[in-house]
């Protein structure tokens, strides 16, 4: 009889389970599951979220900042300026970002978050622009990175090629780290690679220590030199012609070579000079 007692607890849970009374009970909590699923999902939610009741953002980009708070607030929404930032190509306190996205559908009374366009452009450092050889180019570049614009540019005779010799803000030159409003146009002086005109020396009768010193004082430079072993003695190391010539009003750019054709033999050493024969006799 004790091992009985198990067997009996079996037979009934298997009686109840196959009897009208469960299957009542389970009818009822489904049900009950299902009312519980309807109001929750048909009932509760839609009036916690407000379904069919969702508004349209409107576009307030680009508007005055008042004029886009009264927009939003006659739409039910609530505005706020959350951010600005500073872009020179739209006017002052306008507005240039917004979140929710216009024509968004959102509940009323939400919260849109709004950037406006900075009344007064934040200040910058000016950067160096006139590093050794910088060109336009990389100084461009450099003045966009610090978020400022190229100017005008103005080229001048100079040795360099395309290299900024000074920078100027408002008609002055602007010192490196000096602090401007950020936008700020900066004109740039450059280089054109032609150097200053200066007259063509007249070296001729001059001796070649002579030439090299004129040369120098004018920031000409020797170009290739030739020499005339038949020249009497007494006239060896002068200089009896020249490449180019000079002539009334004739000028030539600081940096260009002058060549020169030299009286006697050619030294037994001469670095650096570019060494050209002439025949005997000619002059």
């Amino acid at each position: 009889m004790a091992g009985f007692a198990p067997d009996c607890a079996i037979f009934i849970m298997l009686r109840y389970f196959i009897s009208r009374e469960f299957f009542l009970t389970l009818l009822a909590l489904v049900g009950l599951g299902g009312l519980l699923y309807v109001a929750v999902f048909f009932w509760f939610l839609p009036a916690y979220t407000r379904h069919g009741e969702g508004l349209l953002v409107p576009d307030v980009s680009e508007m005055a900042e008042q004029t886009a708070l009264d927009v939003l607030e006659e739409a039910g929404l609530r505005p706020l300026i959350a951010d600005s930032i500073y872009m020179e190509d739209l006017p002052p306190g306008v507005i240039i970002k917004q979140y929710p996205l216009p024509y968004s559908r959102v509940k009323p009374k939400r919260t849109v978050s709004l950037t406006v366009n900075k009344r007064e452009p934040p200040m910058v450092p000016m950067p160096n622009l006139t590093e050794p050889s910088m060109s336009i180019y990389h100084a461009t570049m450099k003045l966009q990175n610090w978020n400022l614009s190229p100017g005008k540019v103005t080229r001048v005779p100079d040795i360099a090629q395309d290299i900024v010799l000074e920078a100027l803000y408002e008609g002055k030159k602007i010192e490196p780290g000096t602090r401007i409003p950020q936008g700020s146009k900066i004109d740039l002086v450059v280089a054109n690679g032609s150097g200053y005109r200066v007259p063509i020396p007249d070296l001729r009768g001059a001796t070649y220590e002579e030439a090299l010193a004129i040369l120098e004082a004018a920031n000409l430079q020797l170009g290739a030199i030739s020499f005339d072993p038949s020249a009497p003695e007494d006239v060896h190391g002068q200089v009896f012609d020249q490449r180019p010539r000079p002539g009334l009003g004739d000028s030539i750019s600081q940096g260009q070579y002058i060549d020169l054709r030299i009286y006697g033999p050619e030294p037994t050493t001469n670095e650096g000079i570019i060494i050209e024969e002439v025949e005997d006799g000619g002059r």
